[in-house]
C-alpha cells in the first residue's frame, strides 16, 4: 500500500509518454510531491524540498534537498519516464563539503531543537544528554539534526558535540550509564556543579568509586554522579518488555510536571512528549508526535466498552474531519477508566462520567487505542538495544 501511489503515478506517465501527450510543470510537481510524501510521510521526520524548475528550452532543473535516497531515487525514475529533459540538482544531506562530521552527541540536560535556526523560532522537540543524533547541515551556529525516532529540527550547536563515524563507533563501545531518576547533577570533586540531569542522560563511565560513577561528556566535561541515580546502560536498554507498574509508577512522579509544547524531558513535556518519556524509561523509542504515534502498535477496539484496554495503552484523542480520524492529544491508560497525560500540566482524569476527575472533554473526543506492549518492534516503536546509533 505505501507504494501505490507511486506506482500509479508511473503507470500514467507511461501511459501519457505512449500518446505523445504533454505533462504540465505543474502536473510534474505535484506528482514529485506525493512520491516524496509516500517516503517521508510525516513532514517533521525528513527533510524533504523538492521542485522542478524551468531551465533553457525545453529543459528543467530539479532542485531542492533531502536526507533520503530512496525518495531522490524514486523522484529521478520518475521522471526518466516522463520523458523530460532535465538537471539533477537535488541535494542530498548531509553535504561533505558542510558537514565534516555526520554525528553528534547531546552534551546538555537537555537539548531545545526548533523548527528553523533561530532562538526565536517554534520549539518543536527536545533531546537529552548523551542522545545521539545525525547531522544534516550548519548554519550560522546551528546545526540541522535528526533524533533516533526520526524528528528533524534546529539545535544551537552548543548543545551538541560533533563526532565522526569513528567517535560515535568508540562511545558505542564504551562503558555507559544512564540517569534513572527525574534529576539529578554531575559535580566535580570538590562538590562544584558541572550540569544538571534528567532522566534517561547517558553518560561514558571511566571507573567507580566510592559511591559514585566518574564520567565524561560528550564535550569533555569530567565529574561524577552519585551510583544511586544511575544504571548500566546496556542492561537498562536490555530490560526486556515494558512494565506497565513500572510506567505508571514513573508517569505519578511527574503529576504537576508543567505542559511545555515541543517538551519531552522531566523538566516539561508535551501530549506526546510524555508517553514518549515514559516508554523511553522501559527502553522503547516511540515515534514523535501523538499523529504519527497513532499509525503504530496494535490496535484496541473501545467503540463498544474500555474493558478491552490495559495499563500502558496508549488513548487518542481529537476529531473527525472528512471522515478521517485527526488526532491532537494523547495520554497513558493506567487502570480503572483513569487516562494520565500532560494538558496545562501532567494529571490523572477518568473517562468515567461518575468519577470526581471524569473530564467530558476526554470522553466526548477519544477515537482510538494502541498498544505496544507486545506490538511488533519496528520504526515508531523501537527498542533502545535494537537502535544501531546505540549499539
Amino acid at each position: 500500500m505505501k507504494y501505490m501511489k507511486y506506482t500509479l503515478t508511473l503507470i500514467c506517465i507511461l501511459q501519457l509518454s505512449g500518446c505523445r501527450e504533454t505533462v504540465t510543470p505543474d502536473k510534474l510537481n505535484n506528482d514529485i510531491d506525493s512520491i516524496a510524501l509516500s517516503w517521508i510521510p510525516v513532514p517533521e521526520e525528513g527533510v524533504s524540498t523538492f521542485s522542478l524548475e524551468p531551465a533553457s528550452g525545453n529543459n528543467y532543473i530539479l532542485k531542492g534537498e533531502t536526507n533520503n535516497q530512496k525518495a531522490k531515487n524514486a523522484i529521478v525514475e520518475y521522471l526518466n519516464i516522463s520523458g523530460i529533459s532535465f538537471i539533477d540538482s537535488l541535494l542530498i544531506l548531509p553535504d561533505p563539503a558542510i558537514v565534516t562530521s555526520p554525528w553528534g552527541l547531546v552534551t546538555l540536560s537537555v537539548c531545545n531543537m526548533r523548527s528553523k535556526p533561530s532562538h526565536d523560532a517554534e520549539l518543536v522537540t527536545q533531546a537529552i544528554m548523551g542522545t545521539p543524533v545525525k547531522i544534516l547541515d550548519k548554519e550560522d551556529g546551528w546545526l540541522l539534526v535528526q533524533t533516533p525516532d526520526s524528528y528533524v529540527g534546529w539545535s544551537d550547536d552548543a548543545a551538541i558535540s560533533e563526532f565522526s563515524d569513528n567517535d560515535l563507533n568508540e562511545w558505542k563501545k564504551s562503558d555507559r550509564i544512564i540517569c534513572n531518576t527525574n534529576y539529578g547533577i554531575i559535580s566535580d570533586e570538590d562538590g562544584n556543579v558541572v550540569s544538571d540531569l534528567v532522566y534517561g542522560s547517558v553518560l561514558r563511565t571511566t571507573e567507580e568509586k566510592d559511591g559514585y560513577y566518574n564520567i565524561v561528556l560528550p564535550d569533555g566535561r569530567k565529574g561524577r554522579i552519585a551510583k544511586i541515580i544511575a544504571k548500566d546502560f546496556s542492561v537498562w536498554a536490555d530490560c526486556g518488555s515494558p512494565q506497565p507498574d513500572d510506567m505508571i509508577s514513573f508517569a505519578r512522579t511527574l503529576v504537576g510536571t508543567p505542559y511545555l509544547w515541543g517538551g519531552t524531558s522531566t523538566k516539561g513535556v508535551d501530549c506526546s512528549g510524555f508517553v514518549k518519556t515514559i516508554y523511553f524509561t522501559q527502553g522503547v523509542i516511540l515515534t514523535r508526535d501523538a499523529s504519527s504515534q497513532y499509525m503504530y502498535g496494535t490496535e484496541v477496539p473501545i467503540e463498544n466498552s474500555w474493558e478491552l484496554l490495559e495499563p500502558g495503552d496508549l488513548l487518542f484523542f481529537g476529531r473527525m474531519r472528512d471522515g478521517r480520524k485527526r488526532i491532537t492529544h494523547t495520554g497513558m491508560y493506567i487502570g480503572n477508566t483513569e487516562v494520565i497525560h500532560s494538558s496545562g500540566l501532567v494529571r490523572i482524569n477518568s473517562l468515567n462520567p461518575e468519577r470526581e476527575n471524569y473530564s467530558e472533554y476526554l470522553a466526548k473526543n477519544l477515537l482510538g487505542a494502541k498498544r505496544f506492549i507486545g506490538a511488533p518492534a519496528g520504526l515508531g516503536n523501537m527498542p533502545v538495544a535494537k537502535h544501531n546509533w546505540y549499539f
